[in-house]
């Protein structure tokens, strides 16, 4: 079985894990210290401070910018739904701007369109990788006087008119997790060239408590998991957790189950910093090396298969390979696993949060729901299986109506 995602193992993040559980309390925050620094150097901004998670960072931005209840918010009417919640738990009225269908991402004109009296700022993700006209967008808010959040968890390294994504708004977040490109087994950054909203926010989380163990568990449970994948025993249980029938069910318990880890936000430990350290410094290699990968499943895959296409304004940092096919995503999946290649479908790639809403005039959200896949990208997939993936795509698009 092919999966649709993997995890990047390497024996040096066991090493770091053995060292920072023996590492001082001023050690620690020195290492951590040191990845923040890095981290902001890298986006190109005066600050970068880490966090419990990526969501956990957007909340402190929402906080420390004074959203108050009552006030709009808007969003992308396709992103991450677990947001959704964030957002109104607060108060704060979120308004869906649909996306472009050929991008994924919101546009100017779009967001645009959803500003009324109330609202107070906007959201925008830089989805799967691909930069969205941030420039636009920002001078449209400068128009309006509204604070921009970028969120930019699938596309650190991504760069707009020559930026770095996450430098342009009032703030910015990442997310460290386990698949993205920088991984430190949880935890995430937030961003900001505003110098009293970096204080506000780091008087914020200056006391949490530093545990080391909690994200080195996390990393074994990672690699049991990842054991897991590789074994032949993957096969039968993912025909078994992806059919019609559990696969929802299971998407909920999976997104449950880590939510609970983010439930007490703790400090960044030196564990991650270590991490983060070191694979921040090969960023830039491991993109060059995805986004070659990208370019070559884009060049072969079948008609049927439409990929996510890019504006003229950035250069990428793909994270997944996400596309549309033009007929029934769920019998191309079934069709899929029993050839021995897992995809993502609905809920596994993004979410429609404007028909979670209550919005029913955002079609560009609603086809992607309806039509997106996920398909394999990441650095250890081999050619050989990069071949087969290819293969089975060009099958499975002449048997699926």
């Amino acid at each position: 079985m092919i999966p649709r995602r993997r995890i990047a193992f390497e024996w040096a993040d066991l090493g770091d894990a053995l060292r920072a559980l023996a590492v001082s309390p001023a050690l620690a925050a020195e290492q951590v210290g040191a990845f923040e620094r890095a981290f902001a150097a890298a986006i190109g901004v005066p600050h970068a401070i880490v966090t419990a998670s990526g969501r956990d960072a957007l909340g402190l931005i929402l906080d420390g910018l004074g959203f108050a209840p009552g006030d709009e918010l808007v969003i992308p009417a396709y992103t991450l739904g677990e947001l959704v919640p964030l957002i109104r738990a607060r108060g704060i009225v979120a308004v869906p701007a649909d996306i472009d269908p050929a991008t994924f991402n919101v546009t100017a004109d779009r967001v645009a369109a959803r500003i009324g009296p109330r609202t107070r700022g906007i959201f925008v993700v830089h989805l799967l990788g691909a930069p969205c006209d941030i420039g636009a967008i920002c001078a449209v808010a400068d128009a309006h006087r509204l604070a921009v959040i970028e969120d930019c968890a699938h596309a650190l390294g991504a760069q707009c008119e020559g930026r770095p994504v996450g430098s342009f708004g009032r703030a910015a977040l990442f997310s460290l997790e386990a698949t993205k490109a920088v991984a430190t087994f949880g935890g995430g950054v937030l961003t900001t060239a505003d110098d009293e909203l970096a204080a506000r926010i780091r008087a914020r989380v200056a006391d949490r408590p530093r545990r080391e163990w909690p994200p080195v568990r996390k990393m074994l449970l990672k690699f049991a998991e990842e054991a897991v994948i590789r074994s032949p025993a993957y096969a039968l249980l993912a025909r078994w957790m992806f059919s019609d029938r559990v696969a929802g069910g299971f998407e909920k318990f999976y997104r449950r189950a880590h939510d609970r880890v983010r439930g007490n936000p703790a400090a960044f430990s030196a564990f991650q910093a270590r991490l983060g350290l070191r694979k921040l410094a090969r960023l830039a290699v491991r993109q060059q090396t995805l986004n070659a990968r990208w370019e070559a499943m884009a060049a072969q895959l079948p008609a049927r298969f439409e990929r996510q296409q890019r504006g003229d304004h950035g250069k990428a940092a793909f994270y997944n390979f996400v596309a549309r096919f033009d007929g029934d995503i769920g019998a191309l999946r079934q069709a899929a696993l029993r050839d021995g290649l897992d995809l993502g479908v609905g809920s596994e790639v993004m979410d429609d949060t404007a028909a979670m809403l209550g919005f029913d005039d955002c079609p560009g959200a609603a086809r992607a729901f309806r039509q997106a896949v996920l398909l394999p990208l990441y650095p250890g997939l081999s050619e050989r299986r990069f071949r087969r993936v290819v293969a089975t795509l060009g099958r499975l698009a002449q048997e699926v109506k």
